[in-house]
């Protein structure tokens, strides 16, 4: 019994699959010394100084207009305007707290925010001075840094183009490579030697020169 148990496995361990490809693992990412800093995540650009300082303006805005709502709330006389500013220091907070984790509808909670303060803040001058002024300079610096967190005008002409140029090298093909499926030389061929076949649409784990 045990000569044809150990003749099974060996049979088992002679087949190996064919048309694999093996994929080198990733390393697994080491801790930070003590007191150390942690690696920045890559595929992402470091925060502009504007940003940074934008974030901090949000969050001392939304503090200065939660400050004034309370004061219109309880001591103003002015119950209306005490509730809205509340609720425009909120979205402040709230917006840099996301702009700080680097979530881009905060950036978008900023400038709603600030637009408000400055409607209401002529509403409730000379009081509403200092939220106007503020959500000035807060929406000044978070519309130049709008690219940083992907609020820009979508263009789909200059988008088309871009696409069309990935295109055009990706299934430049200069090596006449065949699809091992179809024969097709239709590929989009990746960096790692992989390919998407465009005649039998399949993937590929490599391909074979012609």
């Amino acid at each position: 019994m045990a000569d044809a148990k150990s003749g099974q496995e060996k049979e088992a361990s002679s087949v190996s699959p064919t048309g694999l490809a093996r994929m080198p693992l990733e390393e697994t990412p080491k801790a930070s010394p003590a007191g150390g800093r942690t690696p920045a995540r890559p595929g992402r650009d470091a925060r502009p100084a504007a940003a940074t300082l934008g974030i901090a303006l949000m969050i001392v805005t939304g503090l200065v207009d939660l400050g004034l709502g309370a004061y219109w709330l309880f001591w103003g006389a002015n119950l209306l305007g005490g509730v809205l500013f509340l609720a425009i220091g909120a979205a402040y907070l709230y917006g840099g707290r996301a702009l700080r984790g680097d979530e881009s509808w905060g950036w978008g909670a900023g400038v709603f925010a600030g637009a408000f303060a400055i409607f209401l803040g002529f509403l409730l001058l000379p009081f509403g001075a200092a939220p106007i002024a503020l959500a000035v300079v807060v929406i000044a610096i978070l519309v130049s840094v709008r690219e940083y967190y992907g609020m820009v005008r979508y263009d789909s002409a200059e988008e088309d183009q871009r696409k069309a140029e990935l295109r055009a090298q990706r299934t430049a093909n200069p090596s006449g490579l065949h699809c091992p499926r179809c024969g097709s030389t239709r590929l989009w061929i990746v960096a790692d030697g992989s390919a998407f076949c465009e005649n039998c649409k399949s993937g590929i784990l490599s391909v074979r020169p012609a």
